[in-house]
């Protein structure tokens, strides 16, 4: 096995697990500035017939603030943790960031993968479009308010989007002491923004690959579709009618229905 990079050395990631004795494994990994705590709901549904696991990503939720953030590493990190659970094959969505992170996990280690799922997410590479979020919490002074409302009434003033003001405010984090943090680390991220938009490998494979997607967002076009049908032998495509890039939230039930017949299988 190769050496590997400082910026790819695995670190032990926070987990949520729903446990299921006996039941297969099924590993869900969370978007940009999100956490485990995004999919409980869901995940709960899923420990019916699964042993679910919620991953947070380095630099989010409770794992820990490294200097590093790339698709190598926060590959190598899930395979840390799959190591270290004695977890041969498994089960493994993710969505957004986490989209591509099962993807560069295709590419590194498809022998891991029982069957793989992809929420609006292809493998190209991205233009710029994070920055006014990033712009709108670092302009907010976390040392000179006192209630949440304060810091939610910021973003909707900065962004004008409930729906990305609420997946925001779930990073938000009370401390002991007083005051408030950011659970992601929000200098590493952003610093790391052309990373994270970066292409990934699509290989042809035939590992069972579920592409689900809403028509309302940008981030899945024709010839992402094109190019997963090319490359995933074992392909199946589910749009989700008049939904964006957060369809596990604005449709769970319908996500849920196409999500758990796949993983069924």
């Amino acid at each position: 096995m190769a050496q590997l990079s400082a910026k790819e050395q695995p670190v032990p990631l926070f987990s949520r697990v729903l446990e299921n004795a006996g039941a297969p494994p099924l590993v869900i990994l969370h978007g940009l500035l999100g956490s485990s705590d995004n999919w409980q709901t869901l995940g709960k549904r899923y420990q019916e017939a699964f042993e679910v696991h919620l991953l947070d990503a380095r630099n989010h939720g409770r794992s820990p603030h490294t200097a590093h953030h790339n698709y190598g590493a926060m590959a190598n990190d899930v395979l840390r943790y799959l190591n270290d659970r004695a977890m041969s094959k498994v089960r493994i969505m993710g969505h957004s960031m986490g989209g591509k992170t099962v993807l560069q996990l295709l590419h590194q280690a498809p022998e891991r993968l029982e069957r793989i799922a992809v929420a609006d997410m292809a493998a190209r590479a991205y233009a710029p479009h994070h920055q006014p979020i990033f712009d709108a919490l670092n302009a907010l002074d976390l040392q000179t308010i006192s209630t949440r409302e304060q810091a939610q009434d910021h973003l909707t003033a900065a962004l004008a989007d409930p729906g990305v003001v609420a997946f925001l405010m779930k990073g938000l984090h009370r401390k002991k002491e007083g005051g408030f943090e950011w659970r992601a680390n929000l200098p590493v991220l952003e610093g790391h923004l052309d990373q994270i938009l970066q292409s990934i490998p699509l290989e042809i494979n035939t590992i069972p690959t579920l592409v689900v997607y809403g028509t309302q967002s940008p981030y899945v076009s024709d010839s992402d579709l094109a190019a997963y049908d090319q490359a995933c032998l074992q392909l199946e495509v589910a749009p989700m009618p008049g939904v964006g890039h957060w369809l596990h939230a604005e449709a769970p039930d319908a996500f849920f229905d196409i999500t758990w017949n796949f993983f069924q299988g």
